[in-house]
């Protein structure tokens, strides 16, 4: 009996003491963080265009690849999940013609996507070396449209999915540097006239950029 009743005491007080350590570690976890850094922005792009009610046959865009400035504010629950906002300074997008359109300078955008994610931490056990996965929702504000060759070049707001993955390195507990890249998969519709008094077009535009940054991150 009192063999029984020590292997239930030790047992007690390593299962007591496993439950400490865990809570100690999610804790030593736990927090805001912020992310910064450059950001290449390269699309893949498509169009379904229509001129004046009919398809337009043949027409494809092409969007030069953007860089700008990124943020992240996160939140790690624990270990192993976090969440994240990102937000940049908003860059131009040069809308030209392909295909059909090729040529053709379609107009500019200026737009500033916003991602909200969670991500999945794969514990390492090595600082230097804590990668992730993650996946989220992204909305794409479109600031302002200049005209170029579609007169009253209008492009709508869109809503994305998006599937994330990434490392980061601490240098100590505080501050560290990261490496991501963000996949996004958004539609949205456009429209215009082609040139002064022309017809009205309307389209149905693929973006699908594909983000790849890096920077600085500090835990709080």
């Amino acid at each position: 009996m009192r063999q029984i009743t020590s292997s239930l005491a030790i047992a007690l007080v390593l299962g007591l003491n496993g439950a400490a350590l865990a809570q100690d570690q999610d804790e030593a976890h736990q927090g805001w963080y912020l992310r910064g850094g450059p950001v290449g922005v390269f699309f893949s792009p498509g169009v379904d265009l229509s001129v004046a009610g009919a398809t337009f046959p043949g027409a494809d865009v092409s969007v030069d690849p953007n860089y700008s400035l990124s943020f992240d504010i996160g939140y790690r629950f624990n270990e192993q999940l976090s969440a994240s906002f990102t937000f940049g300074i908003p860059p131009t997008a040069e809308v030209r013609g392909a295909g059909a359109l090729a040529g053709s300078y379609l107009g500019d955008v200026t737009y500033a996507p916003a991602i909200l994610a969670l991500q999945y931490r794969i514990p390492t056990g090595n600082p230097r070396f804590e990668p992730y996965v993650g996946a989220g929702i992204n909305y794409t504000i479109m600031l302002d449209s200049d005209d170029r060759d579609v007169a009253g070049f209008d492009v709508d707001n869109g809503w994305g999915t998006v599937l994330q993955v990434g490392f980061e390195s601490m240098i100590n507990d505080r501050l560290g540097v990261y490496f991501d890249v963000k996949k996004i998969w958004i539609e949205t519709d456009a429209r215009g006239t082609l040139g002064a008094g022309g017809p009205p077009a309307a389209a149905k535009v693929t973006l699908d950029p594909l983000l790849v940054g890096t920077g600085l991150v500090w835990r709080f």
